[in-house]
């Protein structure tokens, strides 16, 4: 008989103790002999050197653990745990795909944080079910009904307390009072029906009620207690294994044989490319990517730095191998031939920092490295420029550049030079109508290109292209449309032009026309003349950053100086419990490189920030 499979994410805001309560889980279910410390990097999943340097996450990892024990199992838990920080959300992402559902924890201590409303709100727009956890329930100061009050703002429903005051579950144990029960029922007609009839079944209708609209997405039950004094972690478990009993079957697909969600260079294996099995899967199987057929050599089951070596795998397992590292984060295993199309939205990747090498002669070295860097993560890219040959690094945010730059040094043993961390900026096309006529003469002035007449007016977005209103020969339209895109992917400084549409009214050919290639003159007479226009009618644009910094009450007074000296503008302060206020704040993302920094070195270390980096039409800062 096969063990059911359940995947539950681990999503949480930075600091939340989702590394603590996978340690705890892990030492519940005998998979280690005690739990290990982040704060002394003895934890089982985050055992990279940066990982155990900075004490945050900065990858997923899979924890694979048979439930109650490994001599009896009656599930098989495959837990996901995500980085906690924006930077790295990307992994996030990618393991959002392969999560039955969401298990988000709450730190009940400092409350929510704008992140635990991202995640809730992408495993919404997923249509995943959501799982909470109150965590740090043990310290003082610790609130329950503030969370829940977010988390109905959130929600936009009421969340269900399944825990009573003395860490007790009452549909666990199939006692307790009406009201504990009813929220589990009244969303679900037939239930209540059935309790209408029969008021003696109400605790067994309450746990199916809860099963079914977990998976429904009907309900949202809410546990708690102290990942770090284990407090709340059993009945959690307990609650795992029920829902893994229930849980839907999905219909398998004979396209779909696997989602992939995870790159990694594992301390022993190597590189590994990690993904959720769709079907059966064994090794020898093909699969291909584009034209070319790739065979599986090898399969791994793997949790955190342990592996066990299969022959194969099973719907729904999680699993890694070896071979297939052509594939990215979000692409299909497939044994036909598809179209690689990825099930991510593309990541932003608007830090950047320039890289050359001491000597000429470790160039190439220097860029296969940062090749491996860019396959390890897929939030990274590399790129030269072509006016310098300076290799180029682009990331998520300050530290996800500064963990990318630690990596390198790990595997380029010799001096490079680095420039300062950038943001990324472009030229935005000012909401203005502007007609031009485009024309340029050579030879001096004996050729001409004739006259192209056309609109440059604002996309009302970030969307640039360019429209033709009138009937012109091919070789024509493409010179005109070649040009814009020239001019506008590396604009006048290098800077891409966002939010220009130029719609082309008409064209007049040259008086004379002689055996010469028109198209190539009418191409340079748009690039000279969008280069002339768009620096007068464009503003530099960047990211915007919105914040929110936790502070002791000494230090809030020196936080909001130094954030008016960045011209941050301060949307919300507000005071908590424990001699804590919460600043909420919106700037310019240049203007804050190197302020997490500062803030750390402000306020001691206990200075607690939140940053998110939003750049559309709608969150974007205009640079000067």
């Amino acid at each position: 008989m096969n063990l059911p499979f359940l995947n539950p994410g681990i999503f949480a805001h930075i600091d939340a103790g989702k590394t603590t309560l996978l340690e705890r889980i892990l030492f519940e279910t005998g998979k280690i002999s005690a739990p290990g410390r982040i704060e002394e990097g003895t934890t089982e999943s985050d055992y990279l050197p940066e990982e155990i340097e900075r004490g945050i996450s900065i990858q997923s990892t899979v924890a694979r653990i048979p439930y109650p024990d490994r001599e009896k199992p009656r599930v098989i838990l495959q837990f996901v745990d995500n980085p906690g920080h924006l930077d790295f959300q990307a992994q996030a992402n990618a393991s959002l795909l392969v999560s039955d559902f969401g298990l988000v924890l709450i730190d009940s201590f400092e409350g929510l944080k704008s992140q635990t409303f991202q995640n809730v709100e992408a495993l919404k727009k997923s249509g995943k079910p959501i799982l909470f956890f109150l965590n740090k329930l043990d310290r003082p100061g610790a609130d329950i009904l503030s969370p829940l009050v977010d988390l109905e703002v959130a929600l936009e429903k009421e969340p269900i307390l399944l825990f009573k005051e003395d860490g007790s579950i009452p549909v666990l144990k199939g006692e307790g009072v009406e009201p504990e029960f009813l929220p589990l029922i009244e969303w679900d007609p037939g239930l209540s029906e059935e309790y209408l009839k029969d008021h003696n079944v109400l605790p067994k209708l309450a746990l199916k009620g809860l099963v079914k609209g977990f998976w429904e997405g009907k309900i949202f039950p809410v546990l708690g207690g102290s990942a770090l004094h284990g407090l709340g972690v059993k009945e959690l478990l307990s609650i795992l294994e029920i829902l893994a009993q229930g849980k839907p079957a999905h219909p398998s697909s004979k396209e779909q044989i696997g989602i992939v969600f995870k790159r990694e260079i594992h301390p022993e294996l190597g590189k590994l490319l990690h993904f959720q099995a769709s079907a059966p899967v064994k090794v020898g199987d093909f699969f291909l990517h584009g034209e070319t057929k790739h065979k599986i050599e090898n399969l791994y089951q793997i949790s955190a730095r342990d592996y066990e070596e299969v022959s194969k795998g099973e719907a729904g397992e999680l699993l890694a191998t070896t071979s297939l590292l052509d594939w990215v984060p979000g692409e299909i295993l497939s044994r036909h031939n598809t179209e690689n199309k990825t099930l991510l939205a593309p990541i932003r990747k608007q830090f950047q920092i320039l890289i050359e090498p001491q000597k000429e002669e470790d160039r190439q070295e220097l860029w296969d490295r940062l090749q491996d860097l860019a396959w390890l993560d897929e939030a990274v890219s590399v790129d030269i420029l072509s006016e310098t040959g300076q290799f180029r690094l682009s990331g998520t945010g300050e530290l996800h550049l500064e963990i990318s730059l630690s990596r390198l040094k790990e595997s380029f043993s010799k001096s490079f030079q680095t420039s300062g961390i950038k943001v990324a900026r472009f030229a935005l096309w000012k909401n203005l109508v502007q007609k031009v006529a485009f024309q340029h003469t050579a030879f001096d002035q004996k050729i001409s290109s004739g006259q192209v007449l056309a609109s440059l007016e604002s996309s009302h977005n970030f969307s640039k292209g360019v429209r033709f209103n009138v009937q012109l020969a091919d070789p024509i339209k493409e010179a005109i449309s070649s040009a814009f895109t020239e001019v506008t992917a590396r604009g006048i400084d290098g800077e891409e032009v966002l939010g220009l549409q130029m719609i082309v009214e008409s064209y007049e050919p040259p008086s004379e026309t002689k055996s010469f290639d028109l198209s190539s003159l009418i191409k340079v007479a748009v690039i000279k003349g969008l280069k002339d226009i768009i620096p007068d009618h464009s503003d530099f644009i960047g990211p915007l950053s919105e914040l929110e910094i936790l502070t002791p009450n000494q230090y809030l007074g020196d936080i909001l100086a130094s954030l008016a000296k960045r011209d941050a503008k301060i949307r919300k302060v507000t005071e908590l419990t424990e001699g804590r206020h919460l600043i909420q704040a919106s700037a310019s993302t240049q203007n804050l490189l190197g302020f997490s920094g500062v803030l750390r070195n402000m306020a001691q270390g206990r200075g607690v920030l939140s940053l998110d980096t939003l750049f559309d039409f709608d969150n974007h800062s205009v640079l000067f």
